[in-house]
């Protein structure tokens, strides 16, 4: 007896662009675009019963009030369908997973994020691309990586995923590669949920987490992110952060923060987070962490900072492992 089909919720912001088989590059400025670039991708609709919510057309900007925007969407609909697949654009793919993770923790159901290789409906300035991924893959990924997706929403995931090429990767393990024409992405330790062989093979032993369900409606903008170069001064004034809520701080893992850094970090007296992946030398009056991606703790503390309130105190719950962002 056939397997019923599933309700998937689909989201689109941005990453909608594919080659149907005319050749022509399709995506969903509008709502009125919806109906042909469903049209192009049959086989959708027979892996699961679709329904299309438009967040952001194509040349939209991607950002924290969409992530806000689609978390709210998926927290309306959870009775309402079996999975939530999101389609946005490739350099917000991780970004957009690791706030969904942060705002909608421990849900019951499945949220796998995916999108094209190629986003943005100005298609001249794209031609050369779109010719080499069309000549070598037959396609700009988005297609395969949808269906990929709706058949990876079959098995429990224990939280946000990301498929894209071959790869079904945790949200919290995602990190950019520049040296795979197809897997764009790829997880910071090598584990993976699943992979594409002959179809989508995903883990056997993935459970939904058992924690209770936590839902947040907000994150933070206000939260300055300090690329630091040893030797070279920060010109910020205290009244300068009179507009942040938040400082994370991306330091060299070899040395500490020089002296007159760490003097302004006290001066401006606002939560404060030293990062790097691999160590990180303490600094008085701060949160240390590594052991993490950086999309991560900037998510994070975006996350924590605009629920403080209901979170309690900033430095101990940015060194909790909220969502397994800890490696």
């Amino acid at each position: 007896m056939p397997k019923k089909k599933q309700k998937i919720l689909l989201l689109l912001a941005g990453g909608t662009c594919l080659i149907d088989k005319s050749g022509n590059v399709l995506s969903v400025k509008e709502k009125a675009d919806i109906h042909t670039w469903l049209k192009s991708m049959p086989e959708l609709n027979i892996l699961a019963d679709i329904e299309t919510v438009l967040v952001n057309g194509e040349d939209d900007i991607v950002g924290l009030h969409t992530w806000q925007e689609i978390a709210g969407i998926i927290d309306k609909n959870l009775m309402d369908a079996d999975a939530f697949v999101v389609v946005t654009k490739i350099d917000q793919i991780i970004a957009t997973a690791l706030s969904l993770n942060f705002l909608l923790q421990n849900l019951q159901k499945n949220i796998i994020v995916t999108g094209s290789q190629v986003s943005g409906s100005n298609f001249v300035d794209k031609k050369e691309l779109i010719s080499q991924l069309k000549a070598k893959h037959g396609g700009l990924g988005l297609r395969t990586n949808l269906i990929n997706a709706l058949q990876a929403t079959r098995q429990p995931l224990p939280g946000v995923a990301i498929m894209f090429g071959t790869r079904l990767i945790a949200a919290t393990k995602a990190v950019y590669r520049c040296d795979n024409e197809i897997n764009l992405l790829a997880s910071s330790d090598n584990s993976y949920w699943g992979r594409v062989d002959f179809g989508v093979n995903v883990r056997s032993d993935l459970t939904h987490n058992h924690y209770p369900t936590a839902i947040y409606k907000n994150l933070s903008n206000k939260v300055l992110v300090i690329d630091d170069w040893p030797g070279a001064p920060w010109l910020w004034s205290k009244k300068d952060m009179a507009n942040y809520q938040a400082i994370v701080v991306k330091t060299s893992p070899y040395q500490p923060l020089e002296p007159a850094k760490q003097k302004q970090i006290s001066a401006w007296a606002l939560p404060t987070v030293i990062y790097n992946c691999q160590t990180v030398s303490p600094v008085k009056g701060t949160v240390a962490i590594s052991g993490c991606s950086e999309e991560t703790v900037i998510i994070k503390t975006m996350w924590a900072i605009a629920n403080q309130k209901q979170l309690g105190d900033f430095d101990s719950i940015m060194q909790q492992n909220i969502i397994g962002e800890f490696n």
